[in-house]
């Protein structure tokens, strides 16, 4: 599947992670050392050309510009802080051209953002950072979006950031040149072994096989319901578990109860809008289940000792940088861009 993908073009959007880009090229030149051949080439592209700067201050000195004519077989799109202010029409037309013209497409952290604004993830399955999802899912809710550290599903290829980033390509290394050499490259990164692709992002603690994934399961079911919260009574029932038996879980895995957690759950989501999002205050206590603004104003001072109003503007432009490594602001009330067109799906 991927022996034709030997040049990958990464477009870099200002403020693009350094920590995903890094992974992702040095699994590329650690491969070609080790082979002892040229198996992988990359170049780096921008809607302009030129230099480009990361979330931490380093520079990529060269880029290509994006033109109608530069038709890669493969992009993967690194996005960063406010990634949504720089997808102009004639980058998301670009994406668009390459869908249609069958070129295999990525994203690391939140570059997902670009490809979803550009159409080309209908029907497709993908993740990004965890704390992303909440939003992405609030401004994307047709796409299958999903919480593990990659996906590859066809011609679409996105990772979650970071380390994750090296899993991906120690995936497209191994299936295109086998397990042994993408194993070297793990031990190149001292990595261990190459983690699968369905490995959550996020640990939780230590418990049983079977806890864990009545756990999970529970944990999942609130984190998809986090709009419109189901009673405790609905939760346990989903589940096929007494209430009772369902509240000692939370209690001895996470030493809360299962409302506590729930809420803890959506608050947590309410604060990732408020950091990565435009949108209203109203708009995010909603989406995130609260029945008023009040209600979700006392709960989140509670939760994080500050209002949603201060805790916002702890985080404006200048300052947001210094805190997270990607993020991105979507325009209140609608989504980045969104641009009639006809999606290829293969």
């Amino acid at each position: 599947m991927y022996r034709d993908v030997d040049n990958i073009h990464f477009l870099l959007l200002p403020d693009f992670p350094l920590y995903a880009l890094v992974p992702a090229t040095d699994a590329l030149r650690i491969a070609n050392q080790n082979a002892g051949s040229k198996l992988y080439d990359w170049s780096f592209v921008s809607a302009g050309g030129g230099p480009v700067r990361s979330s931490n201050g380093m520079t990529v000195d060269e880029t290509l510009a994006i033109t109608p004519g530069l038709l890669p077989d493969c992009v993967i799109v690194c996005g960063g802080n406010e990634p949504t202010q720089h997808l102009t029409r004639p980058l998301l037309s670009w994406l668009r051209r390459l869908g249609a013209h069958g070129s295999k497409l990525g994203a690391l952290d939140t570059g997902a953002f670009a490809l979803a604004a550009a159409g080309v993830l209908n029907h497709y399955r993908v993740t990004l950072h965890w704390e992303a999802l909440p939003v992405f899912r609030d401004a994307y809710p047709e796409i299958d979006v999903t919480e593990q550290i990659f996906v590859i599903d066809r011609d679409r290829l996105t990772a979650a950031g970071g380390v994750a980033s090296l899993d991906l390509m120690l995936d497209i290394i191994g299936r295109a040149h086998g397990s042994r050499l993408a194993q070297i490259v793990a031990n190149g990164f001292v990595h261990g072994q190459p983690r699968p692709a369905e490995t959550p992002q996020r640990q939780g603690g230590v418990m049983s096989s079977a806890d864990q994934t009545l756990f999970r399961r529970a944990v999942r079911l609130m984190s998809d319901t986090i709009a419109f919260p189901l009673s405790i009574g609905e939760l346990s029932g989903n589940l096929a578990v007494s209430r009772r038996q369902f509240e000692r879980l939370f209690v001895r895995h996470s030493g809360k109860t299962p409302a506590a957690f729930y809420l803890d759950l959506r608050l947590e989501a309410a604060r990732d809008h408020l950091f990565y999002s435009a949108h209203s205050i109203s708009h995010i206590a909603e989406v995130c289940g609260f029945q008023s603004n009040a209600h979700f104003c006392r709960a989140f001072r509670a939760r994080f000792g500050d209002s949603a109003t201060a805790y916002r503007r702890k985080f404006e432009s200048g300052e947001r940088m210094k805190f997270h490594p990607a993020g991105m602001r979507l325009t209140a009330g609608e989504r980045p861009l969104s641009v009639p067109f006809a999606a290829t799906v293969r």
